[in-house]
């Protein structure tokens, strides 16, 4: 039973890891400013990421390594997003689908405090990339970790919902 679930788990990893590198690639067509590009994140992300880690103007304090892993293992139909400017990392950001499969949730995302591109808009073209190939309906930001972030996803198209404290967009 156990390799059953090891084989299963890999057959989902290579299926959604095929549907991943796609949705970068479609985002990565979409860019327009030649120097910036979206990734998978990878060992290359997290050796740029070490140099902001402490950071005194970091907002937030999640350890990318130590979370990624966990993600990794435990949701193969994972989103992942890391956004460069030439060998500058900008920003990472990591959801999933949601539990209806109707839509995918972004829980973690973060821009590095000496970014002045807009990782959000870049995000989410692989986010929305992503969905699309999923066939999901909508994309949720999951808990924004204050009011002044929250009214930003709103000014970029998306409803904050109280109730789920998350900010959503429809795709249309």
């Amino acid at each position: 039973m156990e390799g059953c679930k090891a084989r299963m788990r890999e057959e989902l990893e290579y299926r959604y890891g095929q549907l991943r590198r796609q949705s970068i690639e479609l985002a990565n067509q979409a860019l327009i400013t030649p120097n910036v590009k979206l990734s998978l994140v990878d060992s290359q992300a997290y050796a740029a990421f070490e140099r902001w880690e402490y950071h005194p103007d970091r907002k937030v304090d999640w350890d990318w390594p130590e979370s990624w892993g966990i993600w990794k293992k435990n949701f193969p139909k994972r989103f992942e997003c890391a956004t460069w400017n030439n060998d500058k990392l900008i920003g990472f950001s990591m959801g999933r689908p949601t539990y209806q499969a109707t839509g995918l949730r972004l829980d973690f995302i973060e821009k590095s405090p000496e970014a002045t591109e807009s990782h959000l808009d870049l995000s989410y073209l692989a986010l929305y990339a992503y969905a699309t190939l999923l066939g999901a309906n909508h994309v949720k930001i999951m808990k924004p970790i204050n009011k002044d972030v929250r009214d930003y996803y709103v000014s970029k198209g998306f409803k904050y919902d109280q109730k789920s404290n998350s900010c959503i967009r429809r795709i249309t």
